[in-house]
């Protein structure tokens, strides 16, 4: 392939080692190590069959045929410390955020991991933009701000909504969509909260005698977002006060309540190859005082109502297939295979039945012939119900990657992991919380419900040596060397000048060690994360290859022995 000189390309191969020289070898010859879907921009010159290139900072040699036009899907999970944060950038460049962690938290001193990726990515400290930060209208390095096409809050918990704060207060970038699932915690002043669904809104009154409610403040449209947010400028609710920041910050930007109905996200759909269906959550139509709403299902406590109807897609590019999500609980788990299955039992209560007929058939000391018989006779028809609903429930479910629910909570069914049944994992969790996630049961459940004789497991998580951040030695060494010269800084402008070295240095370390990347053109796919302590220039990442299987039509595993 002919390359053209300062234009884009893509790196193509699983990964490829960026050249000093342009020679075969490798030892002591490597700048960098790349992996699949890397940016890299020709510079014009050619030695041979080989050119030269800048990626990732460094200038370079690689051969020509090493890399492609076409830019591919990139999924990144970004080791937010608690909670969620997916960053996504698709074969058109559009940004995708889902969740972005708790940010700086209730104490205002959390790592704020989200923003500081979203500097680092995109360069936001040295970005000028008009009107930010003293740039003026006809400064010639001016740029407009960076668009963040969909911020997805996937349901209303700090450690899922609140790092989107710090960014919509970011004037170096542009909301254009926030999406949500249309549950908003709100003040109960002068309220009264017998008719609320705790601090949620107004919920309908129960069904007699069943206790089934539904809120009927659910957010269903822009205008519906909009008129809360305007009547609530100054509250003190934490989630209201991070829409708010979005408000205020992006006048453009609207907000879109997503759930099962709408089928898929605008236009990633149809012809599009890029496709994000919706999977929950899931409304019901109910009728109140003469007006008919959609509504969300109180399924348990604030808390399990709120995870539960987490907004939940399949990313299908190509051949792959990812599902993306909240916080899924059991109850939620329930609801949801009831509808997609379309039977009324619960895989929750089949799980424990079954779990009693084992236990007896297990020690079946005092049984008679007839009660085992009967026992075996009860069980085989509670294991075929359970099937019939991971397999109706697995048609929209099943995927290659998956997000898992809750962070590696306890709280989810082994049965609803089995319709989900993938070849790799992917965990996010804090560092220093109490929820001590992953827990060691949910490991083993992800596992063992996973498909493949050895099904991945990532994790965001790494054992930390400071409250916010993890120093290699080296890293840890400069930075307090530049700290050092900060408070030795005899001008403002000189302590500002190391404030942002160092604020960059710490931007950078939230992508080099934690994130996890899945990178794929729908055809090839590797999951990747930075190793900690790099092996050479040649080797920097752990890399790992799904591969396609014609005979199963879907992805799997190959063990290649380890490292």
């Amino acid at each position: 392939m002919s390359l053209k000189e300062n234009t884009s390309y893509f790196v193509k191969l699983r990964d490829i080692v960026l050249r000093l020289n342009p020679d075969e070898k490798t030892s002591k010859n490597a700048v960098n190590h790349l992996i699949l879907g890397d940016y890299v921009r020709y510079l014009g010159e050619q030695k041979g069959d080989w050119v030269k290139v800048r990626s990732r900072n460094c200038n370079g040699w690689i051969k020509p045929d090493w890399v492609t036009e076409k830019r591919l899907l990139e999924i990144n999970f970004v080791d937010i410390g608690q909670g969620d944060g997916c960053h996504i950038v698709t074969p058109k460049d559009e940004i995708i955020l889902i969740d972005a962690g708790e940010g700086i938290g209730l104490d205002g001193k959390g790592g704020d991991n989200m923003s500081r990726f979203i500097n680092w990515r995109y360069n936001l400290r040295w970005r000028l933009v008009k009107g930010v930060d003293g740039t003026t209208a006809n400064n010639p390095d001016a740029k407009p701000p960076v668009d963040i096409d969909y911020a997805i809050v996937s349901h209303p918990d700090l450690d899922h909504y609140f790092g989107f704060f710090t960014l919509f207060k970011n004037k170096k970038v542009k909301i254009k969509k926030v999406c949500h699932n249309g549950i908003v915690e709100r003040s109960t002043k002068g309220i009264d909260t017998k008719t609320w669904m705790y601090d949620l809104g107004f919920k309908v009154p129960p069904v007699p005698k069943k206790k089934i409610y539904h809120l009927w403040d659910t957010v269903l449209t822009n205008k519906e977002m909009k008129d809360l947010i305007k009547a609530n400028l100054d509250t003190q609710k934490y989630y209201l006060k991070t829409l708010v920041a979005a408000y205020n910050n992006n006048k453009s930007c609207t907000f879109e309540f997503i759930d099962l109905s709408k089928g898929f996200l605008d236009h990633f759909k149809g012809n599009n190859p890029l496709k994000l269906e919706v999977l929950a959550p899931i409304t019901e139509e109910v009728e109140f005082n003469g007006k008919k709403r959609q509504c969300l299902k109180k399924i348990g406590n604030e808390g399990e109502t709120k995870n539960g109807h987490s907004i939940v897609f399949k990313l299908e590019y190509g051949k792959l297939k990812v599902l993306l999500g909240g916080d899924l609980n059991s109850k939620s788990q329930d609801y949801i295979a009831q509808h997609y299955s379309e039977e009324q039992t619960k895989l929750s209560d089949l799980e424990k039945q079954i779990g009693k007929i084992e236990e007896k058939l297990a020690h079946p000391v005092g049984l008679s012939i007839a009660k085992k018989e009967e026992l075996k006779q009860d069980l085989d028809e509670k294991a075929k119900l359970m099937d019939f609903i991971v397999s109706k429930t697995r048609r929209a479910f099943q995927v290659d990657i998956a997000k898992a629910c809750h962070h590696g909570a306890s709280d989810v069914l082994n049965s609803f992991l089995k319709a989900i049944n993938p070849v790799a994992t992917i965990i996010s969790s804090g560092d220093n919380e109490s929820h001590s996630h992953p827990r060691p049961d949910a490991l083993g459940a992800f596992g063992k419900t996973s498909r493949g004789k050895r099904p991945l497991l990532f994790s965001t998580e790494l054992a930390r040596s400071t409250h916010e951040f993890s120093y290699p030695i080296k890293f840890y060494s400069l930075l307090k060397k530049l700290e050092k010269r900060m408070n030795e800084a005899t001008t403002k402008k000189e302590k500002e000048h190391y404030e942002l070295r160092m604020n960059r240095m710490k931007d950078s370390n939230v992508a080099r060690y934690g994130m996890i990347t899945i990178r794929t053109d729908g055809e090839q796919v590797i999951i990747a994360q930075k190793l900690e302590k790099e092996r050479s220039p040649s080797q920097k990442w752990d890399i790992y290859e799904l591969h396609w299987n014609e005979h199963l039509d879907q992805f799997e595993y190959r063990d290649s022995g380890g490292h």
